[in-house]
Parts: structure tokens; sequence; C-alpha cells
């Protein structure tokens, strides 16, 4: 017998749970091999301090005590997101939806580039005034990337709104209710 095959049966030749064959195999190749004898006798060791363990015994009130400590912990706080989480994940969804329709409409990347040129451009001319609204003529590929890029802003200013105006005051609001209470 090989140690590498009797070491894992130590455990089980101590409780005498293996099978006779395995017993007498086991107890020749211990008493030929001195490595795995000293292993039996370090599992003899471990075993016995498993058994001789003692229960401590626990005052009267540990279980008051413990309840108690655990009340004057504060309470958890439930995850929180970040908005900024919120808005990268719109981002990116977003622009993979972008992305594949331009993927499954076949234009090459220098045409996307091209037709996101002309859909910024559009862009400028209609902030600073000079048309209205973007050209009849841009790209269908321009006009959704400025049509996702003008909701991306939308969605920011009213995230920002949100955060800045509305959130401190609710705070305050429910600090107010929360003392009269």
């Amino acid at each position: 017998m090989r140690c590498s095959s009797c070491e894992p049966l130590l455990d089980r030749y101590l409780e005498g749970t293996l099978s006779p064959r395995q017993m007498i195999d086991i107890g020749e190749h211990v008493r030929t091999c001195a490595s795995c004898a000293r292993l039996l006798e370090e599992v003899k060791v471990i075993d016995a301090l498993l058994f001789t363990t003692d229960v401590p015994e626990l005052p009267n009130n540990f279980t008051f005590a413990v309840m108690a400590e655990a009340r004057s912990l504060p309470a958890p706080k439930p995850l929180q997101h970040r908005l900024w989480s919120f808005v990268t994940l719109y981002l990116t969804a977003a622009w993979i939806a972008a992305l594949a329709l331009f993927a499954a409409s076949g234009a090459s990347l220098t045409k996307i580039g091209a037709a996101t040129a002309a859909g910024f451009g559009s862009l400028t001319q209609s902030f600073s005034g000079g048309a209205s609204g973007v050209a009849h003529g841009a790209p269908a590929l321009a006009t959704f990337s400025v049509g996702v890029l003008s909701v991306d802003l939308a969605l920011a200013a009213v995230a920002a709104t949100v955060y800045f105006l509305v959130r401190p005051r609710l705070a305050a609001h429910l600090a107010s209710v929360s003392e009269a209470q």
C-alpha cells in the first residue's frame, strides 16, 4: 500500500469503519512506514482533543446581555445606489443600443463617424440659432445620436434638480416628521 492511499483513510482506520481487508492493509503499512505512523499518532491526538473539549459555563443573563449590546448598535443602513451608477448604466445601455443599430444597418465605421459629425454639426447649429432643430438632410444615424445625447442631457438636468433641490427638502421634511413623533 502507498502512503498516498493510506493517509486519507487513517481517521476511518481509527474509527474502525473500514472493511476488514482495508484495516489489515493499513495496519501493516503503518507498522512499516514511519511517516504514516507519525501521522496516525497526530490524528489520535487531534481526535482526543476533539472529544475532551469542555463547554464553557455561561452566565444566566448571557442572552440578555448580548441582545442589549446588539440593540445599542446603530441600525444597519440599506445599500444605497449612487446616482452616477444609474446614469452610467443608462449611458452604457443607450450607446450599446446605438452601436447595435449601427451594426444592424450595415454602416461602415467611416460612415458612422461622418453621420455623427453631421449630427453634432446640426446640433450646434440648432443651439446657436442658425437652424431650427436637426437638419432635414442629416442621416438617420446622426439624428439618432443627437436624440440619445438630448435625452442624456435632459436626464442629467432632471437628476441634478432632484439631487440638489428635491433631496435636501425631502430629508428636512422627513427629519421634522420624525422629531414630531
